[in-house]
């Protein structure tokens, strides 16, 4: 049963509860919810709450714009092309015109030298002012081959100098001389940062000045995606287009944890997927440009890969983990150390390494002449091997007879003895090529390709193959085939399954 509420009764409390939900509404005060969550444990349900953020008053966004976008600049390049013209020109100083129709050469030119036509092209890009005194950080393909630089800070526009850059990370560094000392960025901690945060990106996409705009951090650690050498990029929804490259990407106290650099897209604009270089990386590569002018690097010396599930199995791992060396070079710090073809790193310096562009990534970010330490496993058992760091060179290394064999049904490959002239550059002596693949085998499906060279079965040298017939044959049943290829220029381990007998 209950008292229903009529005429001035129902009014006086509509105008109550509407005034108190309008003063929580208009409020910048955080109002802590809670969320009732069932959690069943041993079968028993038991009810909790738990906090699960916080009401942000609107001005939250504001505060942080304004106090990011002084530090956010505009950056203008210029570059002079040339290109030349087709010994066809069909126009009136072309030969054609001038033999049948008596037309002068209004050119003038010589029509033996090769002739160029030269155009401005013209770039726009955003960067981060980093320092008082001028130092600014942005991408490098903001200002690749730049003839001109010029950078905009509020009102003022100055000329820019390129003080270094690294085409790895795609970042540079400029320098300006400002007139008086610059509002400069406070760079936070991209290690601390979580997927579901809020951020903000700023830049001046289409040459729009301090353009603002919201998201989250959609994931971490993206690599693998083709955009640079090192890549380790934060994940954003925050709609970034062409010009917010360079900029800030900035978390809700105002700190700056990632650096725009690219976007995944069909058409060329904005759909939901951005990267950022995460400063930590960017801090790192900032401050060795500032001082050397170039980025230098530790080194191993070893070509590595990801542990795949079909690895992991060849490996009598427990699950696909770590990071496989494929390749040892000679007279380095891995070989060295002891670290042989077919370890698996699975931490370093205490702490677990998730895939190869993880270990290559902080290796790279370690100064030589440092001692690391790695944790492998090696026929099923860890060992610990310490390691100094060398600096990586400036060109990075890779990570006849024809007997033919039908025997071979079972894998989908025609092989022959390689030729000693391509299998030199891998360091080894003798080996097999891959003269044809068919379509839709498990050699196919493993990616092998006609070219390819083998070195190894299931660990075991191969130079014939005869060899290779052996190993294959004496292979466990039911267990993938463990083929250490020359690929592309590089070393990498391959796991086929056997396919059908």
């Amino acid at each position: 049963m209950y008292k229903q509420i009529k005429g001035t009764g129902l009014i006086v409390l509509t105008l109550v509860l509407g005034a108190v939900l309008g003063a929580i509404l208009s409020s910048n005060i955080d109002l802590p919810l809670k969320l009732n969550i069932d959690r069943n444990v041993g079968g028993v349900v038991f009810a909790e709450e738990r906090p699960v953020g916080r009401f942000v008053g609107e001005d939250i966004f504001a505060d942080v714009a304004e106090k990011v976008m002084p530090v956010v600049v505009t950056v203008y390049s210029e570059q002079t092309i040339r290109v030349r013209r087709p010994d066809f020109w069909f126009g009136p100083d072309d030969d054609f015109f001038r033999r049948f129709f008596d037309w002068p050469d209004y050119s003038g030119r010589r029509r033996d030298v090769p002739q160029f036509d030269e155009y401005t092209q013209r770039g726009l890009g955003s960067g981060v002012v980093v320092t008082p005194d001028g130092y600014i950080l942005t991408n490098n393909h903001v200002v690749s081959g730049a003839d001109d630089i010029k950078v905009k800070v509020g009102d003022e526009t100055y000329e820019a100098e390129i003080i270094g850059f690294d085409d790895k990370t795609d970042l540079a560094v400029l320098k300006i001389e400002p007139d008086e000392p610059l509002a400069a960025a406070v760079l936070g901690d991209s290690e601390d940062i979580r997927i579901g945060q809020w951020v903000l990106a700023i830049g001046h996409p289409f040459g729009l000045d301090h353009t603002v705009t919201a998201g989250i951090i959609s994931a971490k650690g993206r690599n693998h995606m083709g955009i640079t050498d090192y890549e380790d990029f934060l994940q954003t929804d925050a709609a970034i287009n062409p010009g917010n490259s360079g900029g800030a990407l900035v978390d809700l106290d105002g700190n700056v944890i990632g650096i725009n650099t690219a976007i995944a897209s069909r058409t060329g604009q904005y759909s939901g997927v951005g990267f950022a270089i995460p400063v930590n990386m960017a801090k790192s590569i900032m401050n060795q440009l500032i001082e050397f002018g170039k980025v230098v690097r530790g080194y191993i010396g070893i070509g590595i890969q990801d542990v795949t599930p079909e690895l992991a199995e060849a490996f009598d791992l427990n699950e696909p983990k770590g990071v496989l060396v494929t390749q040892v070079l000679p007279d380095l710090p891995g070989e060295k150390a002891g670290l042989k073809q077919g370890d698996i790193v699975i931490e370093l310096d205490g702490k677990e390494v998730k895939d190869a562009s993880d270990l290559r990534n902080k290796i790279s970010a370690t100064p030589p002449g440092t001692e690391i330490n790695l944790t492998i496993v090696r026929d099923g058992k860890e060992k610990r091997i310490d390691i100094t760091l060398a600096e990586l060179p400036g060109v990075e290394e890779p990570d006849v007879e024809i007997t033919k064999d039908d025997d071979i049904p079972n894998l989908g490959m025609e092989l022959a003895k390689a030729d000693e002239n391509d299998i030199a550059p891998y360091g080894y002596s003798g080996g097999l090529v891959i003269e044809n693949v068919k379509p839709g085998s498990p050699a196919a499906a493993a990616g092998l390709s006609p070219g390819d060279l083998i070195f190894e079965v299931n660990r075991k040298r191969v130079k014939s193959v005869s060899e290779y017939n052996k190993l294959l044959a004496k292979s466990l049943e039911g267990k993938p085939i463990l083929l250490l290829v020359g690929k592309d220029g590089g070393l990498r381990y391959i796991a086929v399954s056997r396919g059908d007998e």
